[in-house]
């Protein structure tokens, strides 16, 4: 159900229902009436408003994690690559990017469009800037996953290695 509302209210913003970096009431209504009429349920625009609150918080927290220095986003992979001691630090300023420690943001490109960063617009580094250099950085390792497995973080100790 939240899937199908974010990706309800990413085509509406796509059509044009934006306003000020935020999905117009008409976008949220029309988001909500999809999930009901897909669904069968109830669900009243308050439901929808709290919801995006929370999209927002997600797209916010996720955003700033994945542009904060020490991190490495590897889109095409779905990786958020982060080591061990730094993962303290960013759960001390933002617990809830503890969210994205084990798995990462699944509506990101929707998110992306929802509040109002057009899709094509580069903000991560490339995938050929983002594999750290083990060499020079130990303490950080690339973990390959095959393309079925499911995307997330993955932290490797140096003491492990």
């Amino acid at each position: 159900m939240n899937r199908c509302f974010i990706r309800e209210l990413a085509r509406k913003v796509e059509s044009g229902y934006i306003e000020n970096g935020e999905p117009t009431a008409v976008a949220i209504e029309e988001a909500v009436s999809a999930v009901n009429v897909i669904f069968g349920t109830r669900l009243c625009v308050n439901v929808g408003r709290s919801r995006l609150n929370r999209l927002r918080e997600r797209y916010d927290t996720f955003n700033w994690l994945i542009n904060r220095p020490g991190v490495r986003w590897i889109p095409r992979s779905k990786l958020v690559l982060v080591n061990e001691p730094l993962w303290d630090v960013i759960e001390q300023e933002k617990p809830f990017a503890r969210a994205y420690r084990w798995d990462t943001e699944p509506a990101w490109e929707e998110l992306k469009i929802i509040f109002g960063q057009p899709v094509d617009e580069p903000i991560h580094k490339s995938d050929d800037e983002v594999y750290p250099d083990t060499q020079n950085n130990p303490e950080e390792i690339v973990v390959r996953v095959p393309s079925d497995h499911n995307a997330g973080s993955y932290i490797i100790p140096s003491t492990l290695t």
